[in-house]
């Protein structure tokens, strides 16, 4: 257990949580080295942060491992409006799932299939 010291602030979620992120892979790193994930999902966004640069990408960029973030809510894109419509169809969606750092769709795609995470209309690869 972790206790957080900076306040959660919207859209700089990394700064708060990827050093102690970091801290638990680098301890898994060196006291169970066989236990070091291939690819890490992280609770947060990608790419497709509002800044393109989330959690995952953070965490990534620092860790040297391939990061997928799966967020629960889609944040503000260029490109992408934020309107009733939108937010209809991020309603609807459980999870996204999108690049972090080192893979594409494809990738995830196989991922997520071998690692049995049920794959249906509602999930979502950006």
């Amino acid at each position: 257990m972790v206790t957080l010291t900076a306040p959660y602030i919207s859209g700089f979620l990394a700064f708060r949580e990827t050093p102690y992120l970091l801290e638990a892979l680098q301890r898994l790193e060196t006291t169970q080295p066989p236990l070091l994930p291939q690819v890490v999902l992280v609770d947060g966004n990608g790419l497709f942060h509002y800044k393109e640069f989330g959690l995952a990408c953070h965490l990534g960029v620092l860790s040297g491992l391939p990061c997928i973030g799966v967020a629960k809510n889609l944040l503000q894109v260029q490109g992408v409006e934020m309107n009733e419509e939108h937010q209809s169809q991020v309603r609807a969606l459980p999870l996204t799932f999108h690049t972090g750092r080192d893979q594409n769709d494809e990738q995830i795609n196989t991922f997520l299939q071998r690692g049995r995470i049920a794959l249906n209309q509602r999930t979502s690869f950006h």
